[in-house]
């Protein structure tokens, strides 16, 4: 339940994120079928004959500002919508809304002139096919959707008994199935659209699941050997290229082996796990990277670090483990368990591979100096 809680913000910020992003891209499409739109109409009301012979009492001038208007607004807007350098702003998606708005009620006051003019043939055919067209391109965002048609909708059905005609009660009823129509398909196409971000959603959290398993220790959930070795050329290319130090500290828990002997596998697997937030705990940054290199062995991978400062974090990495006391009656160097380590400093033109070795090489000095201690890499003469 709490991991659900925890998704649904993240859901719901790719559901409003994508929203936005689809208003302004259907949004363009349906600007130009305004467009189309308003131009059929002008044409019909320049160049019909019925239009033409409309007496001085029809309110056609209202009729040729709003088609203008609507052919205004939308190129526009239009031209807005492309030359935006950020598609996914939000300031795009409110400036899209209110285009739709501010059209809804242009298009109010075309068909208010339709039925004020007598001209009524046109008004359902042509305000459902706009009404429809609207829902293909908005039914994801219901109050742009709505604040598009729900002003040409009661316009439309006002202007029906205060303009009557033969065909009123017909009228009224076709407008009621067409808003049934229109609403069962918005809550059908939205639960579509919720349901295909949600997938999407389900894929992306599985896909970052992934590659959390590919670059995580199981056990301890600290980097994995994996995840240390890109982390590690990535640090060095940056090494090549500046003047920066990079220090690597190899670390083996002492007589492991007599450890899970005497206490168990399940007890090594505690161990290896507390071991692992001593050294956490010990690092200093973000950019400090602890990996579990294999079995009891970790490594510490430290960016812009002096081997004087390395010598200071395996200090405390000594110190975080002897205040942890965990018991190790095994071990013939100390009743409580203890580590090893190995520091090497990099520096150009020193490889991945050679780096590694070097670290190791100072952990097997510490070994063989008596465990429970670091030694820093030194070449043999």
């Amino acid at each position: 339940m709490s991991d659900r809680r925890k998704a649904c913000p993240d859901f719901d910020l790719r559901l409003s994120m994508i929203r936005q992003h689809a208003i302004t891209v259907s949004g363009t499409w349906f600007l130009w079928i305004n467009i189309l739109f308003s131009a059929f109409i002008l044409g019909r009301n320049y160049f019909s004959p019925e239009s033409l012979a409309a007496g001085p009492h029809h309110p056609r001038h209202l009729l040729e500002i709003s088609m203008v208007l609507i052919l205004a607004l939308s190129a526009a807007v239009i031209f807005i919508l492309r030359m935006a350098p950020d598609q996914q702003a939000p300031w795009l998606s409110k400036l899209t809304h209110w285009t739709m708005f501010c059209l809804s009620g242009l298009w109010a006051l075309c068909f208010y002139v339709f039925i004020a003019s007598g001209d009524v043939r046109i008004v359902f055919p042509f305000s459902a096919l706009l009404i429809f067209t609207a829902l293909i391109s908005l039914y994801f965002d219901g109050r742009v959707l709505l604040s598009f048609t729900l002003p040409v909708w009661i316009v439309i059905l006002v202007c029906n008994f205060v303009y009557p005609t033969t065909l009123t009660a017909l009228n009224a009823i076709l407008y009621v199935l067409m808003a049934a129509l229109f609403e069962s398909g918005r809550r059908i196409l939205r639960s579509w659209f919720v349901l295909a971000i949600r997938r999407e959603q389900e894929n992306v959290d599985l896909i970052n699941q992934l590659k959390l398993l590919a670059n995580r220790d199981p056990l301890t959930g600290i980097a994995n050997r994996r995840s240390f070795q890109l982390l590690l050329e990535k640090e060095i290319q940056r090494l090549q290229q500046t003047n920066a130090e990079l220090t690597l500290i190899m670390l083996d828990v002492d007589h492991f082996k007599k450890y899970n002997d005497r206490y168990g596998h399940q007890a090594g697997d505690e161990c290896l796990i507390n071991v692992a937030r001593c050294l956490e705990s010990a690092a200093r940054n973000t950019q400090d990277v602890v990996a579990r290199f294999g079995g009891e062995e970790f490594i510490m991978l430290l960016p812009d670090t002096s081997p004087q400062q390395a010598v200071a974090i395996a200090e405390r990495v000594k110190m975080n483990l002897q205040a942890l006391g965990m018991e190790h009656k095994s071990s013939p160097i100390s009743p409580f368990v203890t580590i090893s380590q190995g520091i090497a400093n990099c520096v150009k033109g020193t490889s991945a591979i050679r780096l590694i070795a070097q670290a190791d090489a100072a952990l097997y000095q510490a070994k063989e100096a008596g465990r429970n201690r670091w030694q820093s890499y030194q070449p043999e003469d």
